[in-house]
Parts: C-alpha cells; structure tokens; sequence
C-alpha cells in the first residue's frame, strides 16, 4: 500500500480568474432577476397562441433563450461597470 501523500494547499485564483468569477456570478444574478420580471408579465405560452415567429418553441426554450440574453446583458453591464470604477492609469 503507498505512502499517504502530502495534502496540497488551496491555491486562490489567479487576478484574471477572480475578476471572471466576479463579472459571471453578477451577470448570473442580473439575469436571473431580469428573467423573473420579464416572464412574470410576458407567458410565452399566450404569445403563442397569437402568430409567433417561426422560431418560437416550447416554453421553455423561450425561457432557456431569454435567460442567457439577459445573462450576456448582465455581463456586458458588470463589465462596463469594473472598467468604469477602475480606470487604467498611464493612458
């Protein structure tokens, strides 16, 4: 039976990674948010009883599409937002 090894240390994320986790987890949340006050007043279901595009499908990919739309604009928002508050210096 082998020696039991040394356990290896936590090792915290690099800057660059830190900075992703934060822009993704914010966008996440403003998505998640976002999706819940769109679809609380628009059912995808009754549009589709009207003339909907020949791209609509079920409920839920309607709700799948729209949640990552508003997680790539919560990104873009979360993004916009670091570089605004930390400014490069030097420029």
């Amino acid at each position: 039976m082998p020696a039991p090894t040394r356990v290896e240390r936590h090792r915290a994320p690099t800057r660059p990674a830190h900075i992703a986790g934060i822009l993704g987890w914010s966008g996440f949340l403003a998505a998640a948010i976002a999706t819940m006050i769109c679809f609380a007043f628009i059912d995808p279901a009754a549009i589709a009883t009207g003339n909907p595009p020949g791209w609509w499908g079920p409920r839920m990919r309607v709700y799948g599409i729209g949640f990552f739309f508003f997680w790539f604009v919560g990104i873009i928002a979360a993004t916009l937002s670091w570089a605004l508050a930390h400014p490069r210096r030097g420029r």
